[in-house]
Order: structure tokens, then C-alpha cells, then sequence
């Protein structure tokens, strides 16, 4: 048994069934409880998840896993989400697809108390109009992807510094 978990640790779940990682997408940041929530091969953004890991790792932003995200909904015709682990935190990445973009959409944050309200105007439109979060969110918008950092504003500036250069 000892063997089988050792190897969930470097295998990555495609289309249910295991196989190696290639050398571009490093799993050390992945660990067993992340094997359910591995993304999958046959999931609809899976290419263009590893195309935004290969292009951080080539901004110095190096990718140590890559999951499913629970945001895979926020914006109607959104093609689906992943959650990206490096050494200074995690952020999610929202996708559309790629004929479309997230340029037009305006996000508005509030205090109310001690929440953070944000709502959107624009296109894509959202599911539910308000977001409310203890901690502010970071959004970066970069064409078709939407980078959404939760609580952590030294790594949304390093992203945004690396995704606008």
C-alpha cells in the first residue's frame, strides 16, 4: 500500500486512469488529499490550464500543482476554472473561451463592515451578481482568463506585475 499512495503523489489522473506527469507540470506541491481534486485530462480547459502553468513558469511564477476549482460557474459561457499552487500562496484562473474576454467586465468592491462586496457589470455576465469575502480578492484580467487571488496581495502584485510586462 506504502507504494500506491507514494506514487499519487507523481501520478496525475488522466481520463481516470494514471500516468506520469510530464516535466512541465511538477507535482511536488501536490500531495494525496489533492488526488480527487486533480485536474483531469478530459476536462474542458485542462489544455489551457497547463498552457497559463507553462507561461508562469516561464515569468519565474514556477507552478507546483494544478486542481479543479470550485469557480467553474461564476460567468455564464465560462468554459471553467482551475486552482494553481505555487510557493507563495494559490489563486484560481477563470476561462472563457478564447474568441472572448473578460475586457469589458467592470468589478466594484464595497466595505460593508468588515466584508469585502464585489459586484459586476458588463460582459461576461456572472451567475449571481455579489461576491462577499472576509478578505479582498485580487481580480486580473488578461483576455480570456480572469486570475482571482483571494486574500494575498504580494502574490496578486507579483502576478499582475508579471502578467502586464
Amino acid at each position: 500500500m506504502k507504494v500506491f499512495f507514494g506514487a499519487v503523489i507523481v501520478l496525475l489522473m488522466v481520463g481516470g486512469i494514471p500516468v506520469p506527469l510530464a516535466s512541465n507540470q511538477l507535482s511536488s506541491g501536490c500531495n494525496v488529499q489533492d488526488a480527487p481534486a486533480q485536474l483531469l485530462s478530459a476536462d474542458p480547459i485542462y489544455a489551457d490550464a497547463i498552457d497559463v502553468a507553462s507561461t508562469l513558469n516561464g515569468l519565474g511564477v514556477p507552478i507546483r500543482c494544478i486542481l479543479a476549482s470550485k469557480m467553474q460557474h461564476i460567468f455564464i459561457g465560462q468554459n471553467g476554472a482551475a486552482f494553481y499552487r505555487i510557493d507563495d500562496g494559490s489563486f484560481e484562473v477563470l476561462f472563457l473561451p478564447k474568441t472572448q474576454s473578460f475586457d469589458s467586465l467592470q468589478i466594484v468592491e464595497r466595505r460593508e463592515s468588515d466584508r469585502y462586496i464585489y459586484s459586476f457589470r458588463g460582459t461576461p455576465r456572472p451567475q449571481t451578481n455579489l461576491m462577499d469575502s472576509p478578505k479582498p480578492i485580487c481580480f486580473i484580467k488578461k483576455g480570456n482568463l480572469l486570475f482571482y487571488v483571494w486574500g494575498q496581495p504580494t502574490l496578486a502584485a507579483t502576478l499582475k506585475s508579471k502578467l502586464t510586462n
